[in-house]
């Protein structure tokens, strides 16, 4: 399976859904895939605004793996294959069937990416709704960030054309999402929302969190 290396995240992660609002660029898929969040902001119908900052770049690798099987033999006591007939012997488990051992190699693909992780970002106690706008030349994708089990579902993001949550994109575009009212202490469980393009190559994490009513 593909996964990035130093990142736990892509496993994620990641389901994708239907189409966006109409591309502003509608993308040149020729080309090695670009995407950048332009401006760093975040802009809400409330009339606030954050800026977005890169609190760290990292260079990732992509790697492949698959499935190794080799059949077990006997060996002696001097270390050495029990041989019959000329032939090792192989090892038969209690259900008659020969015991293959099976090993996962991960190897490099040669592909390679970049991932921007964001700083976070504590957004106002109201319920409110925001816009952060994707510049890109290729396909994209942003699901919903999942919520940890027994945590509540405070971040919403949003497709505007079906009403489905998960987002995609091609070319520039806009990631939509919303808040509900927090009237207690500010969360404790951020939302982390994923950008990247379909290829994986470039990946922005947007951290969240919400202040409370309560102090």
């Amino acid at each position: 399976m593909k996964k990035l290396l130093g990142l736990a995240l892509l496993g994620a992660a990641f389901g994708i859904l239907s189409c966006e609002n109409e591309a502003e660029n509608p993308g040149d898929f020729n080309l090695k895939a670009e995407l950048t969040l332009e401006p760093m902001l975040v802009a809400s119908i409330g009339g606030q605004s954050y800026v977005l900052e890169e609190e760290a770049v990292y260079d990732t690798a992509f790697t492949n793996t698959y499935e190794k099987r080799d059949t077990t033999f006997e060996v002696g006591a001097d270390g050495a294959f029990v041989m019959k007939d000329g032939k090792k012997v192989p090892v038969i488990g209690d259900d008659g069937n020969l015991i293959i051992h099976i090993d996962t190699i991960t190897f490099k693909t040669g592909k390679r990416g970049k991932f921007h992780r964001m700083k976070m970002v504590q957004l106002e106690s109201m319920a409110d709704t925001f816009t952060v706008h994707i510049r890109s030349n290729a396909r994209w994708r942003a699901p919903e960030p999942i919520v940890p089990d027994g945590k509540v579902q405070w971040y919403f993001n949003y497709n505007l054309r079906t009403g489905g949550n998960s987002l995609t994109g091609n070319g520039d575009g806009y990631l939509y999402f919303r808040t509900i009212r927090n009237k207690n202490y500010a969360r404790k469980t951020p939302a982390s929302q994923l950008i990247y393009t379909s290829d994986s190559t470039v990946m922005y994490q947007l951290n969240f969190g919400q202040a409370g009513e309560r102090n």
